[in-house]
């Protein structure tokens, strides 16, 4: 017996491909995790930023049985606080309520970690699929490192940030296992929570996968119109519907929040979307504008500007994604999931800081890229992903750059780095590569 252990402990040992830096990375998210727990449940008990709104809501619905009817932007307690949301999900949230403020936000955070746990442990797959593992493992490690600052601000306002990437990632992992109908459904209930989500409806159009569509819009309409019919009666369940459609469809968010009456939140540094960032540099009535406008222009064409620039992009986003299920590798498929995921920050009217962790696919794909050994082409672009990135983290410090988007930038560079790195054009050029340096004598150089 002694023997045997002796022999797997050589062999272990002698392994080209052991992972040295696993224990080191796991002890990492470990902390991480305590510290967004804690950090979630900090806000929360104390009522600070998104908890408190959607503590109010739901417990409004809990005592009352209805959504609060006072929808005028009051900047109170006493008005609904969330109407950018379905109406599921005050009434999805509303039991967490009953026992009081304190043992909702203990659950709040309970949830936050979870959600994040398993996020990273799907991502962690993803990175060991490589060759080297422990090359893997650190690039892993380092682009979670990067993205410490995106992980604390989402434990920081206790958004539906975590919740709609585990369920993104869930629906990924789906996938990969052959589970249409599963993956179609978690997608379903991320898009119930955020709307976002929608974006990858037309991704499984494109790639053929018709049940996981199918279940995608089954499984969303049924959790979304079912329980407000069941809790609230069909009158109130579709008056709350229809303010909901007013809000977002013919309200401020189709405009893409571009009214100077809008609260800061809105308008300033902090909202990143394409919009936004236009109008800080064209609209000279904007009530952030930047320092130094190149051009001026009217509300309304920064509107429709942005508008443009979004289709462009989404034309874009469809076409490069064009390919079917089975002509794509493994990878690609994951980085095609990872530039959607991408889309979700980069097509909202609202892009604030704490979407950012929604770009964590993508980076620890682009990092996977910096540590490939055979293609040098994709290592140099996944090194120049990851410090754009870092970039962008540095430039969090300060306003003038967030007024200017680089956040913005950040996340396009890093799309579009993501889709080099796995495209065949850059398979190609790593074939080319090769084959010129195997084909170049000895000492020639």
């Amino acid at each position: 017996m002694c023997r045997v252990a002796k022999a797997s402990r050589e062999a272990w040992l002698l392994m080209p491909e052991r992972d040295p830096y696993q224990r080191v990375v796991g002890l990492g998210l470990v902390v991480l995790l305590v510290v967004v727990g804690s950090v979630s449940f900090n806000r929360a008990a104390r009522g600070r930023y998104d908890f408190d709104h959607f503590y109010l809501d739901a417990l409004y619905v809990w005592e009352h049985g209805e959504l609060n009817p006072n929808t005028e932007p009051q900047h109170s307690d006493a008005e609904r606080q969330l109407p950018f949301y379905l109406p599921v999900v005050a009434l999805a949230l509303s039991p967490i309520t009953a026992f009081g403020r304190t043992p909702a936000a203990l659950i709040w955070a309970i949830g936050q970690v979870a959600a994040l746990g398993f996020s990273l442990r799907v991502l962690w797959g993803w990175a060991r699929r490589r060759g080297n593992q422990g090359a893997a493992t650190a690039a892993f490690g380092v682009a979670v490192l990067l993205a410490v600052p995106a992980f604390i601000e989402a434990g920081k306002f206790n958004q539906l940030s975590y919740f709609v990437l585990a369920l993104v990632l869930g629906a990924a992992r789906s996938l990969e296992r052959d589970r249409a109908r599963t993956a179609g459904a978690l997608l379903g209930v991320a898009a119930v929570l955020k709307l976002l989500p929608v974006l990858f409806l037309p991704w499984l159009l494109l790639k053929r996968r018709w049940s996981a569509a199918v279940s995608f819009v089954v499984v969303g309409a049924v959790v979304a119109l079912v329980p407000p019919l069941a809790v609230f009666g069909p009158q109130q369940a579709v008056k709350h519907h229809e303010e909901w459609w007013g809000h977002n469809v013919e309200g401020d968010s189709a405009g893409g929040l571009l009214n100077a009456g809008l609260a800061d939140h809105f308008t300033d540094r902090r909202n990143q979307s394409i919009t936004q960032v236009l109008a800080r540099l064209a609209w000279p009535g904007h009530p952030h504008a930047a320092p130094s406008q190149p051009v001026q222009l009217k509300r309304e064409t920064c509107i429709w500007l942005g508008r443009g620039v979004t289709g462009i992009l989404l034309v874009v986003t469809l076409w490069v994604t064009r390919r079917r299920w089975g002509e794509l590798s493994g990878e690609r498929r994951r980085a095609e999931w990872a530039l959607y995921a991408l889309g979700m920050l980069v097509f909202s009217p609202l892009f604030r800081q704490y979407y950012l962790v929604w770009a964590v696919p993508a980076l620890v794909l682009v990092g996977q890229a910096a540590v490939d050994e055979a293609v040098a082409s994709r290592r140099l672009a996944g090194r120049l992903g990851l410090l754009v990135w870092l970039a962008g983290m540095l430039a969090w410090i300060w306003p003038v750059t967030r007024v200017l988007g680089t956040h913005l930038l950040m996340v396009f560079v890093l799309g579009v780095v993501l889709h080099w790195v796995t495209s065949r054009r850059c398979e190609k050029v790593g074939e080319v590569g090769a084959v010129a340096t195997r084909s170049t004598p000895a000492g020639s150089a």
